[in-house]
């Protein structure tokens, strides 16, 4: 088998440190792994199939050579990086928000629209990690019947905030559950243990939404192929260490049963339904967190509307928000002959 030079660019952080990880247990034909880093944090160690490699300074030059490039950073770091990576001849992977919307761009979920990367001039972008966790069961119900609406409202954990938002939150509840005053939040607004937030990112536009809410509703059209889906959504962050949720009711062009719905997720490669009224089993952020399949429950029809399915999905937004989605970018792109 054909082995490939992959660069994580990010590899110290959450997403880029879970994406070696990953590369590793999928077993993905990695020749040589290149951790590439700010200069700031060249030369410390990461672990890679037993073994040692040594981080490098992320910039042009080190794409020479480079097969994949897997990019866990934020856009300031990809926008300039990412184009210099495919300039060089690799094929980036880029997990920030910047090339979501690029008409130029593919946006892709492999189990989605895996098409779109035919098309790649290379550079390809990884949804917003809560988009992800919702588009695999609106893929599944439109191939039932056309979606028409969406109201979403997601329920998204700390690890959104990356690293920092984790132990933020940790010593928070520590702090307030000693009965020990809480230090002023820095990773979040306002103190996220035993509290809701009820707004992520900045707000944009005067409707009142936030950047998040809108790249659900833009990257959704997008990745469907459909701009005629009506979607409105609310993003919440909760004092959860890992996994977004998302409450979801769809509206579809004909009525669709639970049960028929139910059926057609439990034949859909990368989401497990978890739905069982007796047992009172169900998707939990704590049960979802370290797995690499989408959890789907609560299903069932909308008594207020006839076409309508109420539904509850979480997914470790870390893993397959992130860092597994683009992993399997670079698996299809194998698959399809594009590497």
């Amino acid at each position: 088998m054909k082995s490939y030079t992959v660069a994580v660019v990010g590899a110290l952080g959450l997403v880029g440190s879970t994406m070696i990880r990953i590369l590793e247990e999928y077993d993905f034909p990695v020749g040589q792994l290149k951790a590439l880093e700010h200069r700031s944090l060249t030369g410390a160690p990461v672990a890679f199939k037993g073994q040692l490699i040594y981080t490098e300074e992320a910039r042009p030059e080190a794409f020479d050579s480079i097969d994949i490039a897997l990019f866990a950073t934020g856009e300031e770091v990809s926008s300039v990086l990412a184009p210099e990576a495919a300039r060089r001849g690799a094929v980036a992977i880029d997990n920030s928000r910047h090339f979501r919307l690029d008409p130029n761009v593919p946006l892709v979920t492999p189990e989605v629209n895996p098409e779109d990367l035919d098309w790649h001039k290379g550079i390809i972008a990884n949804p917003n990690c809560t988009t992800v966790a919702s588009i695999l069961s609106y893929k599944v119900l439109h191939s039932l019947s056309p979606i028409r609406r969406i109201v979403a409202s997601s329920y998204q954990s700390s690890s959104g905030g990356s690293l920092r938002g984790m132990m933020e939150l940790r010593k928070q509840s520590l702090d307030m559950a000693a009965g020990y005053p809480i230090s002023p939040p820095s990773a979040f607004r306002y103190p996220l243990a035993f509290n809701l937030i009820p707004f992520i990112d900045a707000f944009e536009g005067p409707e009142g939404y936030t950047r998040e809410e809108w790249k659900m509703v833009h990257e959704t059209r997008r990745m469907l192929h459909d701009d005629t889906i009506a979607i409105t959504c609310t993003c919440i962050r909760v004092p959860t260490l890992v996994c977004h949720a998302v409450s979801l009711n769809v509206e579809t062009a004909e009525h669709v049963s639970a049960e028929r719905f139910r059926e057609a997720c439990a034949a859909q490669p990368g989401l497990k339904v978890v739905d069982d009224i007796e047992n009172l089993e169900f998707p939990q952020p704590l049960k979802v967190a370290g797995g690499n399949e989408i959890h789907i429950g609560r299903i069932r029809e909308d008594i207020s509307c006839p076409n309508a399915l109420n539904y509850y999905v979480v997914a470790d937004n870390v893993r397959k928000g992130a860092a597994q989605n683009a992993v399997q970018i670079a698996q299809e792109l194998i698959k399809r002959g594009l590497l």
